[in-house]
């Protein structure tokens, strides 16, 4: 066992469509990603022994957020409403880790399907698509 390890229990994901006044977005049951990748660039000329590479712009790509959804939370029907928006707003978004890292990015909200299934409860998962970097303080 890793003794450096980060706890995940306590992990908060807020939300600002200011950058100023973040607001938490209550009962999160799993943060995944973001899925960041990097384009390749290839560098091979007619000296090349093998292919060459160089590394392109990071893309953050997505990241998957699952809550307990409860519409009648102001900011579960905030969210909703980005997503519902035809402009496809970018909010400020912060990720605190409980070691007290934080990652600050922006990103729209491109999916928002609803789990309903018997004898559990109304779940419902966020896709964020990240838009820029992610700066990590």
């Amino acid at each position: 066992m890793s003794q450096n390890a980060v706890l995940t229990q306590g992990t908060k994901l807020y939300y600002s469509t200011d950058g100023v006044a973040f607001t938490a977005v209550p009962e999160i049951i799993s943060i995944s990603g973001p899925d960041a990748t990097k384009s390749e660039i290839r560098a091979s000329d007619l000296d090349s022994l093998a292919e060459e590479y160089l590394g392109g712009l990071a893309d953050f790509g997505r990241m998957s957020v699952e809550i307990y959804y409860r519409a009648t939370l102001a900011i579960h029907a905030a969210l909703f409403a980005d997503f519902k928006d035809p402009t496809s707003p970018v909010r400020f978004w912060r990720q605190d880790f409980v070691n007290g890292k934080k990652w600050s990015f922006n990103a729209s909200i491109f999916a928002f399907p609803l789990n309903v299934q018997p004898n559990d409860t109304v779940k419902a998962t966020l896709t964020l698509r990240l838009s820029g970097t992610v700066t990590e303080t």
